[in-house]
């Protein structure tokens, strides 16, 4: 065998060699890579094709929203509340519903949290329901944030994102707006003021 026959020979073990230990250091990592959870399932951001009402702002700093042109029913469902008690979207027909989906691990949920039960006080005795759907944590999470925070509104456990599936959630907050018909009217994606809850309130009724 001459030297350069030989030099190839040792060439070519060293690139296999390379390359099996590529090959296992990727399936090692791949492997060891957390499984998707709750919180990778929902992507926080907003997806570009998602169909949403628009909000503005006129001279006056007066939020407009610009309700959905199709009314599409709202799909119906039955979760349990922290408490325990079952409650259907259906149980709701002939009442204003905003409905808001949101988990306690979420920044901009909590933000928008002391809104939702500012307006939950002003509205309490009207028409109007709030209902926040959280996404996927257990009973003991929920209620201790809850109690923690003193919030007064219905909160409802979707544990098996059944219902948010159904509602193609992809992103936390996001809130509808029913009419008392069980149509969509509007759809939020992304935290919220009192101002902005309240303007996207009075678009249910045009």
């Amino acid at each position: 065998m001459t030297k350069l026959s030989k030099i190839l020979i040792g060439i070519t073990i060293v690139l296999v060699t390379l390359v099996g230990v590529s090959i296992y250091t990727v399936n090692t990592y791949n492997n060891s890579k957390p499984k998707t959870d709750v919180k990778n399932k929902i992507d926080n951001k907003n997806k570009t094709n998602d169909k949403t009402s628009t909000t503005k702002t006129d001279s006056n700093n007066t939020i407009k929203i610009k309700p959905n042109v199709i009314k599409t029913k709202a799909i119906d469902f039955k979760l349990k509340d922290i408490n325990g008690k079952e409650m259907s979207l259906s149980d709701l027909k002939g009442k204003k519903v905003f409905l808001n989906f949101w988990a306690t691990w979420c920044p901009p949920c909590k933000e928008e949290m002391p809104d939702i039960q500012k307006l939950y006080e002003e509205t309490k005795n009207s028409d109007l329901v709030i209902i926040a759907v959280e996404i996927g944590e257990p009973l003991s999470t929920v209620k201790s944030f809850i109690d923690n925070n003193k919030y007064s509104f219905k909160v409802l456990l979707d544990s098996d994102q059944s219902v948010s599936s159904k509602y193609n959630i992809a992103s936390i907050p996001t809130s509808y707006f029913i009419d008392v018909d069980g149509n969509i009217i509007s759809k939020k994606i992304g935290g919220m003021n009192i101002d902005e809850m309240r303007s996207y309130i009075k678009s249910i009724d045009k």
